[in-house]
């Protein structure tokens, strides 16, 4: 177990209303040791993180101790900020079982003859059914998917997505998956014209040209315009956080009992 917070000076806090204050180490404290080290090049190298490896296993592997697995999250910003990278297939559980668990329905962007009954005979073009849309299936909505009661999580109209989580439990229930039409919770007001719907993890993050450089799909000029999928999204992030910064180990000692020194005023 990291000892990193050992040496951290104590004071009085009171925790919750009507509770004795207690001592607890004032984590507040700034020392800038490390900030100067992840700007010095001669004191670090780049590592990129394999399959299997852990936080203290990485630290007794290059230091012979796992008490300084702490200094990988202070030199590595991305890494405090989304934690150790995970193994691919749990990228992949992760990511059909927590983070993007429920439906997304693709908005049909062409205005046809169900969006001009929808928006009105003046809607004639992608911007002013997006601006039709603009004020309708909002967060919180009630809806209806496949003949199964949901309700709206998420609406992003940068890629014409709308995302439903499925509510209802219904005797020999139509699936949400592949259904052409999204309706509010009466099955007749507002009904949206879908090209599909599938699974949220195949939902669209954001598009990118041939150059793999993130674009907004309705006023970027690029021929090209190649959906990045949620899941994409996730294992791409994933993967860069395996890129990080390690001290040297010539010096990780001197830093590290300088960093307690700091601490410890």
């Amino acid at each position: 177990m990291s000892n990193y917070f050992e040496n951290f000076p104590s004071n009085l806090y009171s925790f919750g209303d009507g509770e004795n204050p207690v001592y607890f180490q004032r984590l507040s404290r700034y020392v800038d040791l490390i900030d100067q080290v992840k700007d010095d090049i001669g004191g670090y190298i780049e590592y990129e993180i394999l399959e299997g490896d852990r936080p203290d296993t990485l630290a007794y592997r290059l230091y012979g101790t796992s008490e300084y697995e702490w200094t990988f999250f202070s030199m590595n910003e991305r890494l405090r900020e989304t934690g150790w990278p995970m193994k691919l297939q749990d990228v992949y559980d992760y990511a059909q079982t927590k983070a993007y668990k429920n439906y997304t329905c693709n908005i049909n962007l062409e205005v046809d003859s169900d969006a001009l009954i929808l928006y009105g005979d003046s809607a004639s073009g992608q911007q002013m059914l997006l601006s039709g849309l603009a004020p309708l299936y909002d967060i919180g909505q009630a809806v209806i998917l496949g003949e199964q009661q949901g309700v709206v999580t998420a609406k992003n109209l940068a890629v014409g997505e709308i995302t439903v989580r499925i509510d209802s439990a219904i005797a020999n229930p139509i699936t949400p998956l592949n259904q052409t039409y999204l309706s509010y919770d009466d099955g007749v007001s507002n009904v949206l014209s879908l090209t599909s719907s599938k699974y949220e993890y195949e939902g669209t993050h954001h598009f990118v040209d041939s150059a793999g450089d993130e674009i907004d799909y309705f006023y970027s000029n690029a021929v090209g315009k190649i959906p990045v999928t949620n899941l994409e999204y996730l294992i791409a992030q994933n993967q860069e956080s395996k890129r990080i910064r390690v001290i040297k180990k010539q010096f990780i000692d001197k830093i590290v009992g300088e960093h307690k020194r700091l601490t410890s005023r």
